[in-house]
């Protein structure tokens, strides 16, 4: 499969593999790639965020409610932790 890049994307994954960050070429874009896909659930993640706040689908914690709220996972993970 051919792909093309710039010679500075080129050089820079020569230089990668030569420094044995990866072992080839394909691992290298495969990395390229993988960060890619990473990016955008990123992206996906923020945009569905930004969509439950306008719709105003959050919780708003005040710092008695947030430590609370803290002290309920502990305990959840602490007991999970026991099983």
């Amino acid at each position: 499969m051919a792909t093309d890049l710039t010679p500075e994307n080129e050089k820079f994954i020569a230089e990668q593999v030569a420094q044995g960050t990866y072992e080839s070429r394909e691992d290298a874009l495969d990395a390229g790639v993988e960060l890619l896909r990473k990016h955008n659930q990123l992206v996906d993640r923020l945009t569905e965020s930004r969509r439950q706040l306008d719709a105003g689908e959050y919780t708003d914690y005040d710092d008695e409610s947030l430590t609370a709220r803290f002290d309920e996972l502990k305990r959840r993970v602490g007991s999970q932790e026991g099983e």
